[in-house]
């Protein structure tokens, strides 16, 4: 098995989990932004993993890397992604579903991370749709309950909350090791 693992983070939280997947697979973790010939890099790859974070439940880069021709040699692509929701077959099946759902040419396995919350480290595009969430919601709090994800958004806004947990890459780590 040859591996390779890619990311692409806006905050550092994906990149913690990628940082930790790469270690522990002895290989090098690899920023989706900074690499300029990914088709050199992914040459005599077939194991992928890809991490990127959740921004309105679609996975940062996954997209892009997707439609890049070098990915139809990859046998086997293990996607993470992390966000602020705490992991459920609910979040699970959202997530597969607008992302995955319908990718039959790949292996691909999913799992999903809690990262964290830091506004000072988004751009000011995201800080600006980041408010206007928080708007959204602040307003429907009015109308009606909030979900819990939502209660949660309101609670971590003006704090920075770090929720990543190096524990929950092991069954990621084994599976990519078991191929």
């Amino acid at each position: 098995m040859k591996a390779a693992v890619l990311y692409r983070s806006k905050t550092g939280f994906t990149k913690k989990y990628a940082e930790w997947i790469a270690e522990d697979l002895s290989v090098d973790a690899h920023d989706l932004d900074d690499v300029r010939n990914l088709s050199e890099l992914l040459q005599g790859i077939d194991t992928l993993v890809f991490g990127g974070g959740l921004y309105a439940i679609g996975i940062n880069g996954l997209k892009k890397l997707l439609a890049d021709e070098s990915m139809r040699d990859i046998r086997n692509v293990f996607i993470f992604c992390t966000g602020l929701s705490i992991d459920s077959d609910e979040v699970q099946r959202e997530i597969y579903e607008n992302n995955i759902k319908g990718i039959d040419r790949l292996n691909i396995k999913l799992y999903y991370y809690r990262g964290g919350f830091d506004f000072k480290k988004l751009n000011r595009l995201d800080q600006l749709l980041m408010r206007m969430l928080k708007l959204k919601i602040v307003l429907k709090k009015k109308r009606k309950a909030l979900a819990s994800d939502e209660l949660g958004m309101l609670a971590v806004f003006n704090r920075q909350v770090d929720f990543t947990d190096q524990k929950l890459i092991r069954k990621l780590v084994q599976d990519v090791q078991s191929c």
